[in-house]
């Protein structure tokens, strides 16, 4: 009986395993370096889109506080020039409701001839009114818009305001069969700005 050992063999299958098992490391830590690198790498990019949104809320707030200081420091600073210009805005004011309730309550609207007023405005310091009337069989409609007019005259509440009231104009403007008169009259404003 012959017995036949091959010691060679058997070292190369142990090389063999060894080679096995060193690459399973090596790939094992390739891996793991990758993974590792990977990680470093997004780790890296969230900690810098994180500084670029700190940078960017920072640059917001003091945009922010930079206004929020502009805003108090114009709040607080009033110039003397405002204040006047305020309290003359305040002093000339005109109320209007009781300028137009006194145009109408005499302005002459009986019937058969009744007038209207058809447009007024005012620039500052003149007061523009323009109307028409019916013109009655005595053809008094010169004095009734005379009587009109010194009527707002003497009235207290047109008066404060508007001193002086002059007619500017008439004129006949027959429409059809009714007869009419335009008439035109401006009040100045004292103490005009």
């Amino acid at each position: 009986m012959k017995y036949q050992i091959n010691v060679i063999q058997q070292l190369r299958q142990k090389q063999k395993r060894a080679q096995n098992i060193q690459s399973s490391i090596n790939i094992m830590v390739a891996i793991s370096i990758a993974l590792l690198i990977v990680s470093m790498i997004y780790t890296a990019s969230r900690i810098m889109l994180m500084n670029l949104t700190l940078d960017a809320e920072k640059n917001e707030l003091a945009r922010i506080e930079s206004e929020y200081s502009k805003y108090k420091s114009t709040r607080m600073i009033v110039e003397k020039a405002d204040i006047e210009l305020l309290d003359k805005l305040l002093t000339s004011r005109i109320y209007w409701t009781k300028k137009l309730a006194s145009m109408a309550l005499h302005l002459p609207n009986q019937p058969p001839n009744p007038y209207w007023i058809t447009s007024f405005g005012f620039n500052r310091t003149r007061f523009n009114v323009k109307g028409y009337g019916l013109i009655s069989p005595e053809q008094e409609q010169l004095i009734t818009i005379d009587d009109y007019l010194n009527s707002l005259r003497n009235d207290s509440t047109f008066n404060d305001v508007f001193k002086t009231c002059y007619l500017n104009s008439t004129v006949r403007a027959d429409e059809g069969s009714k007869e009419r008169v335009s008439f035109d009259f401006s009040a100045e404003k004292t103490g005009a700005y």
